[in-house]
Formats: structure tokens, sequence, C-alpha cells
């Protein structure tokens, strides 16, 4: 069983994307293991509820793990080839010169999010603004607590800043349908009280469909971990778990 609490959620009535898939990420992990030159890849097919316990399950002869509410797939992890770019660093004073532009402290459709809202009290704060001379590149500083230094907050890092690299999210809100994730140093760990830094990058948009990357710095500069991530254009009144499947 599995249960998203409330801390983490995305929008108002569902948990965060990046968080969700992370903490799938992790059981699949532990069931299946990890394979060389192999990355796992999280769907979310349906929001995810918050405060309410979940199944997990394996589809028989498949390495396949799903995030189940009854009947109903809400997320499904497995692996897949580990590829995709860096985006290219900035300093932490770049970072921090980069989110005091942060758009969302003036408009946002999730203003609770748990990674970048900036009216969650005990949020990650996460607010990534646009760096000078790069376009569709925004960037962040991060400083993790020590309770948010798990694996799955590798996964929560690194997924708002990729939405945040589309631009304006008020005007077209999007949110996470699928996200992988590589760890480019497995002994890498996150720093309690030491400034991260973390970027995203639009790679392109495809109709209701956006591409992204993102990649995660360690206080001393080392790549932690890089995503690749595909967003999708919603009414945001209607992601709640009742409402459309994500993936539509």
């Amino acid at each position: 069983m599995l249960t998203i609490a409330r801390r983490f959620n995305g929008p108002a009535h569902s948990g965060n994307g990046g968080y969700v898939a992370g903490v799938l990420a992790q059981r699949f992990l532990e069931e299946f293991g990890t394979t060389p030159g192999a990355k796992v890849e999280v769907t979310l097919r349906k929001p995810p509820p918050l405060e309410k316990p979940l199944t997990l399950r394996q589809p028989a002869e498949t390495e396949i793990l799903r995030l189940l509410d009854g009947t109903t797939v809400i997320a499904e992890a497995e692996l897949v080839e580990a590829a995709g770019d860096l985006v290219e660093p900035v300093s932490p004073d770049e970072a921090v010169t980069a989110a005091k532009n942060y758009p969302g402290f003036s408009a946002t459709p999730f203003p609770t999010c748990f990674v970048c809202g900036p009216e969650h009290p005990t949020g990650l704060h996460i607010f990534p603004g646009p760096v000078p001379g790069r376009r569709g590149v925004v960037a962040a500083p991060w400083t993790p607590a020590p309770d948010t230094v798990g694996p799955e907050f590798v996964w929560a890092a690194l997924d708002c800043p990729g939405g945040w690299s589309a631009g304006d999210l008020q005007g077209r809100p999007i949110v996470l349908g699928r996200m992988s994730v590589e760890v480019l140093d497995e002994d890498a760990t996150l720093i309690p009280g030491e400034p991260h830094v973390v970027l995203g990058r639009l790679l392109r948009t495809d109709g209701r469909k956006t591409f992204t990357a993102s990649t995660l710095y360690s206080p001393s500069g080392k790549p932690v971990a890089s995503a690749e991530a595909v967003w999708i254009a919603v009414d945001p009144a209607k992601v709640r778990p009742d409402g459309a499947d994500v993936t539509d």
C-alpha cells in the first residue's frame, strides 16, 4: 500500500507529479533493481489522490509496476533507455538571480504546489526563473531540508523547473504526464542545509504536449541527476482525482 500525504500536493487536490513519480520509481527499483544503461520512466494516467491508500501491482509477465486506486491505474513505472543531455549549469549566484524573477511569484495556476508553490508552508520552494541569454532555460537554487533528502525528492526537484521552462503557465497551464530520471552519480546524496542548483530547459511543444529536460547539480557543481518530461496542457479546475486522464 502507498498513501500520498496531503503535504505533497501539486494541484490543490492531487499529488505533485514529480514526487509521486519518485515514490513509485523507488518502489520499482526495490522490486526489480537497477539495469546498466537504463533509467526509470513513470507515466501518470490520472491525478494522484491525496490521503487515500493506493495499491501496487505488477501485471503478469511484465517488469511494470502500477499504482492503482481500486481498479483505476494512477501511474505506472518501467525501465527505458538512459539517454538525454544535461542542461548546462549556472553558478549558484546566477541561480539566485534567476529565481528573483520567478513568474510564479505574481501568477501561477498552482500556488500551493509542494515543489514550486510560493504559498506552500513546508514545500521545497524551488522558484525557477529565466536565465539571461539562454532562451527556454530556467534556474533556481534549492537547499534541501533534513526531511527532503530522499530519492523521491530528487524527482520532485527535477519536476517543476522543467514545467516552468515552457514559459507562461498561467496562460497555458500544464501538468506532468510522463517523467524519466537518470541518476548520474549513484554515490551522490542530497546534502541538507547546502545550496544545490536545478535547471529546466524547454525542448519543444507539440499540440497539448510540452517536452522538457532538467538537471540537478550538487553544491560542488557536480551533476546529481537529469530528467526528461512530457507535460500536458490542462484546465486547472479539472486536475483532481475524479477528473480527466492526465495523458489524454
